[in-house]
């Protein structure tokens, strides 16, 4: 059964101030306040109580992930570790005047590129296709049709089989709140709807199968300080339920250990460590 959204019980004691879609930074996007400069972030497997004992600790890491950003809020780099600390893959993204992407490469542990991505824009500075390449070789291309705002209300994905069109629906804040994805044969295939608060922030989404036959949904849960504290999202069509917990914040509000249930068991954990500007 689906959570309700909680409307009135974050209380910010200030201004309400909602940035539209299009206009946010990757940070924005993301739900990470202050002027982030870097962020690492550790996962680890939690082991059940016969790994502890052997290992004689609760957890193990799994992966280590660096991002890194520029003063304006913008990710510039990834940088993927195994448990090892070994790199495994670095992202390193480029952006034009307008602070808008214009490209990222992918390389693997010895510099080889792996994947790569360029952006183009139309006459109004609005996005209007991304082109992905596997050495120099083009395979995949979304091609974006936008609004005056600049917003995508279109995109159709060609991987050089079939296309694979989505169209998009903003509410007066310029928040995305309906998503519609196509068949090869353009039909409806599924859609999700998307609800808010009302500071802006997401508290359900719902992915229903053509008509109203809901098969996903998460629900997002905030704090009286606007902090997020869980997540529940549920796979209907899998059978799959899972819990996010949020049980430490830094002082600008931004989780630093995730917690990952399913059912009763914690499967593993995330801790974030923020450094900033």
């Amino acid at each position: 059964m689906l959570l309700p959204a909680c409307f009135a019980c974050k209380n910010h004691n200030k201004q309400i101030v909602i940035v539209p879609d299009v206009e946010k930074n990757h940070l924005q996007r993301n739900h990470i306040y202050g002027d982030a400069k870097t962020i690492v972030t550790n996962t680890y497997i939690n082991l059940n109580e016969e790994e502890a004992d052997t290992a004689d600790v609760s957890k193990m890491l799994f992966s280590v992930a660096i991002q890194h950003y520029s003063p304006d809020g913008c990710l510039t780099s990834v940088v993927s570790l195994d448990a090892d600390n070994d790199t495994l893959s670095i992202r390193k993204i480029s952006y034009n005047g307008r602070a808008q992407q214009n490209s990222w490469v992918l390389t693997d542990r010895y510099g080889n590129v792996v994947d790569s991505c360029h952006y183009d824009y139309d006459i109004s500075g609005f996005l209007a296709s991304e082109k992905r390449f596997s050495e120099d070789r083009l395979y995949y291309q979304i091609n974006y049709k936008t609004d005056a705002m600049g917003n995508v209300i279109e995109m159709k994905q060609d991987n050089g089989e079939f296309v694979l069109r989505n169209t998009m629906q903003y509410n007066a804040d310029g928040l995305l709140i309906r998503s519609d994805e196509y068949s090869p044969e353009d039909k409806l295939f599924k859609y999700t709807t998307i609800e808010y608060d009302n500071y802006g922030d997401e508290v359900n989404r719902r992915v229903f199968k053509r008509a109203n036959d809901i098969i996903e949904y998460t629900y997002t849960e905030y704090d009286e300080k606007g902090r997020i504290i869980a997540r529940v999202y549920e796979d209907k069509l899998k059978n799959f339920r899972e819990n996010c917990k949020y049980t430490a914040h830094d002082k600008f509000g931004n989780w630093t250990v995730e917690e990952r249930v399913i059912g009763d068991q914690i499967i593993n954990i995330r801790e974030r460590k923020i450094i900033y500007y």
